[in-house]
């Protein structure tokens, strides 16, 4: 197994900063896309364990996080204006990137608004894709976000594309905080294992407010990626598996997966689900992250 990261240049001249494990003699490769507030390299667990059983992983740090941080920006910010259009435009470099490198089987996976991004990847580019992963991930009608965005635009018009807003975050990762009884900190909400919540606490890279311009794009290309005709772009028998815990209070305690399930059923996906009983958000930093990692491998071997 070999680990590393490179960087890739985006169209605007961003630069988009990936995390690799390879396997000696890869079967296929997963492109996996992490959630809001954190970063690639904390998925060091799973590409060691994938890359050990014949499968590479690579993991973009998406704009505002991570490596991929430009200087002038503030954590968490996709761009001023057209956000999400710039990280699905990375998103196919990296694409094309990995593709070129690694002929072969060729699966996309997310963890939560990774899992938002890998499912609209696999609405433009799942010809090129032999499966998605939704981890942790959500599912509502296009009316549902639209009717969150204007207040999302209010906070944008007041503080600017660049502010931080104290109430969408009350709204979010704060309510999740709170849904969690006899927490011991703000992002027990992320894990039972006290461990893996510290460690998320710890890292500088980790638990900042993103921006109301991200904001804004992500809620307002929700509205499109999980409506029905960017559902209908999925091709015809992309295999589709979930991921996530039944006590994860983005999910609403697994019903927003639920809703996903059925949502991908409708479609007529091939589909499996994994739901873990006392799982929370992070599933795969929490006590049953080694029953997630070895779903996912066996999963991912189904595809060769």
């Amino acid at each position: 197994m070999t680990s590393d990261c490179f960087v890739i240049g985006a169209a605007d001249g961003h630069t988009i900063g990936v995390h690799e494990w390879r396997a000696s003699e890869p079967l296929g490769t997963l492109i996996w896309l992490h959630g809001m507030a954190e970063h690639g390299a904390r998925y060091q667990a799973l590409g060691e364990t994938l890359a050990e059983h014949g499968w590479n992983l690579y993991c973009p740090d998406h704009r505002g996080h991570g490596i991929s941080m430009d200087g002038a920006d503030p954590p968490g910010h996709f761009a001023d204006d057209n956000g999400w259009d710039k990280v699905m435009g990375d998103l196919e470099r990296v694409i094309d990137t990995v593709a070129e490198r690694h002929p072969g089987p060729l699966v996309l996976g997310g963890h939560s608004m990774g899992s938002f991004l890998a499912l609209a990847g696999a609405e433009h580019f799942g010809d090129r894709l032999d499966g998605v992963v939704l981890c942790g991930s959500d599912y509502h009608a296009g009316a549902y976000y639209r009717s969150l965005l204007p207040v999302l635009r209010w906070q944008q018009r007041r503080q600017g594309p660049r502010g931080q807003s104290n109430l969408i975050d009350a709204l979010t990762f704060r309510a999740w905080a709170r849904s969690v009884p006899d927490a011991r900190t703000d992002f027990d909400w992320l894990s039972g294992d006290p461990a893996q919540v510290t460690a998320y606490i710890e890292d500088p890279k980790c638990g900042f407010q993103c921006t109301n311009a991200t904001w804004v794009a992500l809620v307002s290309a929700l509205a499109r990626v999980q409506g029905r005709k960017g559902l209908a772009a999925l091709p015809a028998g992309l295999p589709v598996l979930l991921l996530g815990g039944r006590q994860d209070p983005m999910s609403g305690g697994g019903k927003g997966m639920d809703r996903l399930e059925k949502a991908l059923r409708r479609r007529g996906q091939p589909l499996e689900r994994l739901d873990c009983p006392q799982g929370r958000h992070e599933i795969l930093n929490d006590y049953c992250a080694p029953e997630v990692r070895q779903t996912l491998l066996e999963w991912l071997n189904r595809r060769l």
